[in-house]
């Protein structure tokens, strides 16, 4: 008898090791209800991780729907295949540069999300990422989430929107046509569709839709600060994050409404004579009617259009109307310090010069002047104006607008955190820095991964990886609790406006204190009487 149970227990348990791998993949190949349908996923190749790709969340905005608010999707019968992304929404290959040939890959048919999680049973936070490219370029489907899913037991999504003249087109007709009388935001308004999508679905894949985080970089961490300011994304989620841009990318409709009269004429249409803006072509739109980054900067932002924003996200925070939940944020040391070659009068700039190109580029008073002299003597760059320039660039473009974001916040809430990405053994170009976008590999444990090993040093892997760790902890542990902070992790402090404590992310994690407040108050005072930075850095400005 005994060895009759033996036997039995033996072949049970030889059943189970040999079946576990055929259950694991049917947890991720097997149907999932959705409100749209049902759709089937995959296994992760190098990952123990599921994934769903090109899941639809919106109707394609096109013919009619080109400019008008996400409509929903008419959902399909049978199982959807969700097993290859989305289209990318239409943009430049490189922005403002090259005009697009083709339209491989790209679709105004493009809201599209993919979903990655651990491939196991459970019930886990869930983290939205939104891509960055100045509401220009790029798409959901170039950051894949998996490593991040399996690492931190959380859902990651990533998602497209509509970018450029399809996603921040304003015009009257536009607004007169709308029930919510809006224009201008199809690209944010795609977001706040993606995460009502993520709420209402995302439990069928184990995610907790109680438990939602928001977090992007550069355009992204924009789109997360104006999701913070708009009512339409209140109760939507519950932690947000804010990588290296702040609450400073929005405009009037009156702005909007003089770019979309430059564009229509562009396109060969009247402003207002909806039926030929929306017979042009997707790819006349593309080269006529995106704009030259170089030249004009990233120029098609957010709108104050009463209904997605009543104001700037930075003035709605100060004011306390927008969504108080914990908020993490930070920037990268170097920014756009390598870029000061697009603005190549400054970049060679003599030091006996220095003055006179601060003064001229920027529009300075001589009461700026001396401030700005102060904040950033030529002694602190061993006098080289190229280097000085290079940091007022980060400052006033990227680290001052995250930071403000973050002290808004902080004025009528707990639950603030501050960091500095300090990370800079970077191959090829001798002192780049901690540049603009560095950081994403170490979220998203990328860090190894073909498309970055030709960026590092080989030799410097492990401590990469160690990096990448306590960053991944920190953002999961924050999706998880609001918190960053847990076992074996550093202890990074709350950012509060009476002590600024802030978390610089390196080989040697640290706390320090905020270097910065005097130059963001400086620069928060000079946005308020001068055009746009980009607008205004290396060309000559009239004095004040």
């Amino acid at each position: 008898m005994k060895r009759k149970i033996f036997h039995v227990c033996l072949s049970l348990m030889l059943f189970t090791l040999i079946t576990m791998p055929a259950q694991s993949q049917d947890l991720c190949s097997q149907p999932v209800p959705t409100g749209l349908g049902m759709v089937s996923g995959m296994k992760t190749k190098l990952t123990n991780a599921c994934a769903w790709r090109g899941v639809p969340y919106a109707a394609a905005p096109v013919k009619e729907l080109r400019w008008k608010a996400p409509q929903p999707h008419p959902g399909w019968s049978g199982v959807r295949n969700a097993v290859s992304f989305g289209d990318r929404c239409p943009q430049k290959p490189v922005v403002g540069i090259f005009n697009a040939s083709s339209l491989k890959g790209m679709s105004e048919d493009c809201l599209y999300l993919n979903i990655y999680r651990p491939d196991k049973p459970g019930k886990f936070p869930v983290m939205v990422w939104i891509h960055g490219g100045g509401y220009l370029f790029g798409s959901g489907s170039g950051y894949p989430g998996d490593r991040l899913a399996e690492f931190g037991d959380v859902v990651v999504v990533t998602i497209n929107y509509r970018l450029g003249v399809f996603g921040f087109f304003a015009e009257r007709s536009l607004r007169d046509e709308d029930p919510d009388k809006s224009t201008g935001n199809y690209g944010i308004l795609d977001m706040v569709a993606a995460i009502k999508w993520v709420k209402a679905n995302i439990r069928n894949f184990q995610g907790d839709p109680d438990n939602i985080t928001i977090f992007g970089e550069s355009a992204g961490s924009w789109a997360v600060c104006t999701l913070l300011a708009t009512p339409l994304a209140s109760g939507l989620f519950s932690h947000a994050i804010m990588e290296s841009q702040g609450c400073n990318a929005s405009e009037d409709l009156e702005k909007g409404y003089e770019k979309a009269k430059m564009i229509s004429a562009q396109l060969g249409c009247a402003p207002d004579d909806l039926a030929c803006l929306r017979k042009v072509s997707t790819l006349k739109l593309i080269n006529k009617g995106t704009t030259n980054f170089l030249k004009q900067g990233f120029n098609l932002v957010a709108h104050h259009d009463g209904h997605v924003l009543s104001d700037s996200p930075l003035k709605m925070i100060r004011n306390g109307n927008y969504s108080h939940v914990p908020l993490l944020a930070g920037y990268n040391r170097d920014e756009t310090d390598a870029a000061l070659f697009l603005f190549g009068d400054l970049n060679r700039t003599q030091p006996d010069q220095y003055n006179y190109m601060l003064q001229s580029s920027l529009g300075l008073s001589d009461d700026e002047l001396n401030q700005m002299l102060q904040l950033y003597p030529l002694s602190k760059y061993r006098d080289r104006p190229g280097k000085a320039f290079g940091n007022i660039a980060s400052d006033f473009s990227i680290i001052c607008p995250t930071y403000l974001g973050l002290a808004a916040a902080a004025s009528h809430q707990t639950g603030t955190y501050l960091y500095r990405f300090d990370y800079d053994r970077i191959r090829f170009i001798k002192n780049l820095g901690a540049i603009h976008s560095m950081e994403i590999p170490f979220v998203f444990n990328e860090v190894d991964s073909a498309v970055y090993r030709m960026l590092f040093y080989k030799h410097d892997l492990e401590d990469r990886k160690k990096l990448s760790k306590v960053m991944m902890g920190y953002w999961t542990n924050f999706a998880r609790t609001g918190d960053p902070n847990g076992p074996g992790l550093p202890e990074w402090p709350k950012f509060e406006l009476k002590d600024q404590k802030f978390q610089a992310l390196d080989v040697n994690v640290r706390t320090e204190s905020v270097e910065i407040k005097d130059r963001c108050e400086f620069f928060d005072q000079y946005s308020e009487t001068h055009p746009p930075f980009l607008e205004t850095l290396g060309k000559p400005q009239a004095k004040k």
